[in-house]
């Protein structure tokens, strides 16, 4: 009897142990025709790779050293974007570029996803003039009505999202805000680098309607507000965060 059960419990064990295996697979994002050289636009490619590793249980999606132009992303439940030093994901001139999730667009969206983060020590740069310059030159020529801050694309949003984490990486010049974060539930966001200056107004964080939020040790030089919860949010814990004056910062 007792046999049994140590064989049912080594299965038991087992089968956990592969299931976190596959989990936390890597996949080179090379390996799905991604380009490295900052002109080919790899948006298609990069949204393949990202629900192929979803279809497959999850795990991280490695982009090496290099530029990687890109549209939104769309992330999917237990993916990872791991972004290793010296990999930039570039975002798109283009605002017809951009997907929304409950009404902000952003470089990488998600939406109703579970066990989901952006990690490592690379970069995402919004390039945010060159974004803004398109907006005007639009409206100006009349396909868009106005550059208001709803057209502007965050470089993060994310919207009833659960078990996030943001680890490590540098976030450069949003067009608008440079992460918006709505109805989450367990977001950790710890030691990012957060500086965007390239266009009025963008805020470094903007949360509404979520919980269990933990920011720790990072770095906002904004030419917004740092930080912000523009709708009541419970169970916020904030610690060794400063902006460029070196003022500590808090919800």
């Amino acid at each position: 009897m007792q046999i049994m059960i140590k064989k049912k419990i080594y299965a038991v064990v087992l089968l956990v142990c592969c299931t976190l295996t596959m989990a936390a697979k890597d996949y080179k994002a090379s390996l799905f025709g991604v380009k490295s050289d900052g002109v080919t636009l790899n948006t298609g490619s990069i949204r393949k790779a990202v629900d192929l590793i979803s279809s497959k249980g999850g795990g991280r999606l490695v982009f090496s050293v290099g530029r990687y132009l890109t549209g939104s992303i769309q992330l999917r439940s237990n993916v990872t974007i791991h972004l290793e030093e010296g990999a930039v994901l570039v975002a798109a001139p283009s605002v017809y570029e951009y997907d929304a999730v409950d009404g902000v667009k952003a470089l990488i969206v998600a939406e109703a996803c579970d066990s989901i983060g952006i990690t490592g020590k690379g970069v995402i740069e919004g390039q945010g003039s060159a974004v803004l310059d398109h907006i005007r030159t639009q409206v100006q020529e009349g396909y868009l009505q106005d550059a208001s801050a709803q057209i502007r694309p965050a470089l993060i949003a994310m919207n009833g999202c659960s078990a996030v984490i943001i680890e490590g990486i540098n976030l450069f010049d949003a067009c608008g805000d440079v992460q918006s974060y709505r109805n989450c539930t367990g977001l950790t966001i710890r030691a990012i680098h957060v500086k965007s200056l390239a266009t009025d107004g963008s805020r470094g964080l903007a949360l509404s309607a979520c919980r269990n939020v933990g920011l720790n040790n990072s770095f906002f030089n904004t030419s917004g507000r740092e930080i912000s919860s523009v709708a009541p949010s419970g169970d916020i814990r904030t610690a060794g965060c400063v902006n460029e004056e070196g003022r500590r910062l808090h919800f």
